[in-house]
């Protein structure tokens, strides 16, 4: 069954979820009103690939770091909640904040190592402010690689400096490269901060997804809360460092201006580990086989039934 294929980390497995994505996009395409095209597949594809290596870097993190035991459940689980979204093929900008958003977190979570810590600061605060050209609300996220100073190397001041350094530097190229080119800095994407809450009870389909969330994320806390004296000092920091993700995607979602669809994936991470770790405290391997089935059976009842 499902857990003694995903119940051990092996290679095949990452072929196996990256071919769940491309059946979701194959059904996305065959589902489409719009003609198959050419045209349509150079501008669908990139995400598709996007996508496929956001996978890769799940599940780098996840094992370089011990968010989970030795399996691959946060690989097949974040593969099948990518179904949640059957129209994310259409919205490549979402999907690059989603990549960049995950390229920081891993080189904020790294700072454990305590090696190369002043590089790893800059490259996170570069990606992130990469993600911030692309929303401003992405701004929300400049947070977390302030926790990971917290957690980790508080005691150099000059850590705390490095991410202004990383966020002058992309800022200045930017508006330097708007003022060449005779754009409106005035416009910049980076400049429009809308403080009004921007979400619809009209969307049933949105509420049942946030209400899987809500669900998620209580069970989480639930688990934390029974097995963080078992864990290590830095397991406990990592798993902080992931919910502090979590909130700050909430934070993201219920702000992020109407025209970036899809926000919901940049909290597909965390939900990964949260129902990873709920799937290693269920004993039971036919309970935890029913509860990947039912999660398939949803996914793909979001593509076909739900679009």
């Amino acid at each position: 069954m499902i857990t003694s294929v995903f119940g051990k980390s092996k290679p095949i497995n990452f072929i196996l979820c990256s071919g769940i994505i491309l059946i979701y996009f194959v059904i996305h395409l065959l589902s489409s009103d719009k003609n198959i095209s050419v045209a349509l597949l150079s501008l669908e594809l990139p995400v598709v690939f996007l996508l496929l290596f956001s996978l890769f870097m799940v599940d780098f993190i996840v094992k370089k770091n011990d968010l989970t035991q030795q399996n691959d459940y946060t690989l097949l689980i974040v593969a099948l909640f990518i179904g949640f979204f059957p129209n994310i093929f259409e919205h490549i900008t979402i999907v690059c904040i989603h990549v960049l958003v995950l390229l920081a977190f891993r080189r904020t979570i790294s700072l454990r190592s305590l090696h190369s810590v002043k590089q790893k600061l800059f490259d996170a605060s570069i990606y992130i402010t990469a993600a911030l050209l692309l929303d401003s609300w992405i701004v929300v996220y400049l947070f977390i690689i302030y926790i990971g100073i917290m957690l980790y190397v508080s005691s150099d001041y000059k850590n705390w400096l490095v991410p202004f350094v990383g966020v002058f530097v992309i800022l200045n190229i930017y508006l330097t490269y708007m003022y060449i080119s005779g754009q409106n800095i005035g416009a910049a994407s980076i400049v429009k901060f809308d403080l009004q809450i921007q979400y619809s009870l009209e969307n049933y389909k949105r509420i049942a997804l946030h209400l899987l969330i809500t669900l998620l994320f209580c069970i989480n806390i639930v688990i934390l809360f029974l097995k963080i004296k078992t864990y290590s000092s830095q397991k406990k920091n990592s798993f902080l460092l992931t919910n502090v993700l979590f909130f700050i995607g909430i934070t993201y979602v219920l702000f992020a201006k109407n025209t970036t669809y899809n926000t919901e994936i940049l909290l597909l991470f965390p939900l990964g580990i949260f129902t990873a770790n709920l799937l290693e405290n269920i004993e039971n391997k036919r309970m935890r086989n029913i509860l990947l089935i039912l999660l398939m059976i949803v996914s793909f009842g979001f593509n076909f039934y739900l679009k």
